[in-house]
């Protein structure tokens, strides 16, 4: 059907109705004639009518067709529009009034981000404590609320702080915050980060009613857009390959379900090894923790930090560095006709997965000594890397200065050198081994290696930090707004890791990503109609339904007057 006739159906239909509708009809019209619009489908294919509805003599109510529209798909949507403009103006109505009773949206506000993080900080009491700390400080703003909007900033999309301050009317459910205080509240993390630390610890083991028996220790460095050094920032090796920018070192402490326990700042240049000493402090003394098993990799493996450990009365289980025992030690780990045979369930599959194990004494420690063949063809591989560095460099050696022990090169004489063959045959020797050392003596190798295998929790947290909590590259370049910044994003781990722990509980769990996504998607339209203003919710997903069961939070209405909407979303005191 043209588009010509089209019209000239609807002005047919326009001169039918009209006629019927004359005004000297129009008050019997209403009682008698009761037209409506039907769609009947037919093969794939909607027809449309206007029917007529009335009763016969015998008050029987019966249906006649008034007039056949034919095929809807034949009308343009432009023409429907224009046939019920003007039907509505046949029943004396304007299109002032009818533009008015439709819906209009005037904004679109994320709900999802500040309710969420606004229930966890209730679950760990924060709001009550940052309220705490600053009554008497005549702040004229709601640290809460400040902190609400920093961390809905970094679940969302971490951004810088000037941009989380544009960013803020993107919300609903956050009070306005100035920029001026958003630094303020910075200053405010820095002045208690030690309480801080202190209250998400208490609060993380009463939640889970869980005993702190394993806790893992690591450190990672955090880079700085600037290569200006200040004796806090400085260059150094950082673990993000950035070369020429300063870093500082970090230092934390979790536990097995990666619930933060503390963590430690250091000067850029800091040796990681000899971090240990003030994490184990915390623990002993801060946290008053008297039997706890320290589980950290071979970098904190040296004399010093296994006496601290002895000190404390603690027991630990470090990675072990095999090159460095005895040789006599190392020939007898090496013989894997020594070696047994242990079955270690893998976490992530549920399935038995063998391991070839020796366990033998040295030192006043018990090493346990593993070895993979899958190990031992990347041992080859990483080898054969740096001989092939090697040969390069023994034409063209001016570029190694002092690093030829690390190319498997040994010096001939001024610029000259040659492979270490030596040093590769002894290198082979270990390809495939990796040892293990705990001066634990009543736990099985079982559950020592596994409690090692955890460390890649750690591992995790660590990039939760750097990746999706995007803490660094750092923009603050007093140390005083550096702490305060890796305080929010500690409150930030902790908030984001007990979001996560429920969700497991629930036999519902979720990535940081799709936590992220279904967030996301929880909108709120403010719309108008009639002269009255709502708030009109977005269809929540399968995942946002399962993380506001997780927290015990009902699902919020599908239309919401506006004056009612902090019943349901209230502001943080």
């Amino acid at each position: 059907m043209h588009l010509g006739f089209v019209v000239f159906n609807f002005a047919d239909v326009y001169r039918i109705i009209r006629h019927e509708f004359s005004a000297k009809n129009h008050n019997h019209l209403i009682i008698r004639l009761m037209a409506f619009l039907r769609k009947e489908k037919k093969n794939s294919v909607t027809y449309l009518r206007i029917v007529q509805s009335y009763r016969d003599e015998d008050g029987k109510a019966r249906h006649r067709t008034l007039y056949n529209l034919g095929k809807a798909e034949d009308y343009t949507p432009e023409a429907l529009k224009k046939i019920g403009k003007a039907l509505y103006e046949l029943g004396g109505g304007t299109l002032e009034e009818l533009e008015s009773k439709m819906l209009h949206e005037l904004g679109r506000f994320n709900y999802g981000f500040p309710l969420i993080v606004k229930q966890l900080m209730n679950v760990f009491a924060l709001d009550r404590f940052l309220n705490g700390i600053t009554r008497n400080k005549d702040l004229g703003f709601s640290m809460a609320q400040s902190i609400a909007l920093l961390i809905s900033e970094r679940f969302n999309d971490p951004v810088s702080k000037l941009s989380n301050y544009k960013n803020q009317l993107d919300y609903i459910g956050i009070a306005e915050i100035e920029l001026h205080q958003i630094y303020r509240t910075l200053d405010y993390l820095f002045d208690n980060q030690e309480k801080i630390k202190m209250l998400i610890y208490s609060k993380g083991r009463n939640l889970f009613n869980q005993k702190l028996d394993l806790v893992f220790y690591d450190v990672t460095t955090f880079y700085f857009e600037s290569s200006k050094e200040d004796g806090f920032r400085e260059k150094g090796f950082g673990k993000d390959g950035k070369i020429g920018n300063t870093i500082i070192t970090f230092g934390m402490l979790i536990d097995k379900n990666k619930q933060p326990v503390g963590y430690e700042v250091y000067r850029g240049r800091q040796y990681e090894g000899h971090t240990f000493s003030e994490a184990l402090a915390r623990l002993k003394t801060k946290y008053q923790i008297d039997r706890v098993i320290c589980v950290a990799d071979t970098g904190m493996m040296n004399e010093d930090n296994v006496e601290e450990v002895k000190q404390a009365d603690y027991e630990y289980i470090f990675g072990e560095r095999l090159k460095n025992i005895s040789r006599s030690k190392q020939n007898e780990i090496i013989d894997l006709k020594k070696y047994k045979v242990l079955g270690v369930i893998d976490q992530k599959t549920g399935l038995s997965i063998p391991i070839k194990y020796y366990t033998t004494e040295y030192n006043d420690k018990r090493l346990i000594a593993t070895y993979s063949e899958k190990r031992a063809r990347k041992d080859k591989a990483e080898r054969d890397e740096k001989i092939a560095k090697a040969i390069a460099f023994i034409n063209n050696p001016e570029p190694l200065n002092k690093k030829a022990k690390y190319h498997y090169l040994k010096k001939e004489g001024k610029d000259a050198y040659s492979l270490d063959t030596e040093k590769i045959k002894r290198s082979e020797m270990f390809d495939g081994f990796f040892c293990i050392a705990t001066n634990n003596t009543d736990l099985s190798e079982e559950i020592i290696l596994d409690a090692y295998k955890q460390l890649y929790k750690i591992e995790h947290t660590f990039r939760t930090f750097k990746s999706f909590l995007e803490t660094r590259p750092m923009f603050h370049w007093t140390e005083r707004r550096i702490l305060g910044h890796l305080s929010l994003c500690y409150i930030s781990f902790a908030l984001l890791n007990h979001l996560q722990l429920k969700l497991q509980n629930a036999g519902t769990p979720q990535t940081e990503a799709t936590i992220r996504e279904n967030l996301v998607r929880m909108q709120l339209s403010l719309v108008t109609q009639n002269n009255h203003e709502y708030y009109l919710r977005s269809k929540t997903t399968p995942g946002g339904k399962e993380i506001l069961k997780a927290l015990s939070i009902n699902t919020l209405p599908d239309l919401v007057p506006k004056q009612s909407i902090t019943k349901y979303l209230p502001l943080i005191e």
